[in-house]
């Protein structure tokens, strides 16, 4: 056994690829980050119609900070990746960016034409992604529940044919 644990390259790709496209993870803290929906606090003199001790406008706007923060590391760590990495990110990966473009598109910008080269690209850009994002996250403060570590280790001892 190593210093460092192994990782289960296929288990973390697709943990990369599940947070970029389930429109519950990061699209959606992308409309958290965006979407204030504050309004004036409801002040009753009674004390009595609807009333709390509780603000949540603070809470959604400590929300708004934390997505905030999670889109600001997820946008470094995109930049800080290789070109090919970066733009396949960028391109493919991202909400709002081109739609999510086509293989077929995206790959004469990389230089490799055939599905195969692509795909290698594709899983290594996820791989990138996930060994940058971890120094973002901590610079950025970001909440780990927002972004996640996308690493997937191999139990101690059990390796993978």
């Amino acid at each position: 056994m190593g210093l460092f644990p192994q990782i289960d390259k296929q288990a973390t790709i697709d943990k990369v690829r599940h947070f970029f496209w389930d429109d519950d993870r990061f699209e959606g803290i992308c409309l958290r980050a965006g979407n204030y929906g504050l309004r004036s606090p409801q002040l009753d003199i009674t004390g009595v119609k609807g009333s709390s001790a509780f603000n949540s406008t603070d809470d959604r706007l400590a929300d708004i900070a934390d997505c905030l923060h999670a889109v600001c590391a997820v946008h470094e760590a995109i930049q800080s990746c290789r070109y090919s990495s970066r733009i396949i990110l960028k391109e493919r990966f991202l909400p709002g960016f081109r739609n999510r473009m086509y293989i077929k598109e995206l790959a004469p910008k990389l230089g490799r034409y055939s599905d195969d080269g692509y795909k290698t690209l594709e899983e290594r850009a996820c791989l990138d992604f996930a060994d940058i994002i971890e120094p973002q996250c901590a610079l950025y403060r970001v909440d780990r529940q927002l972004v996640p570590d996308f690493h997937v280790y191999f139990k101690s001892g059990m390796n993978r044919g």
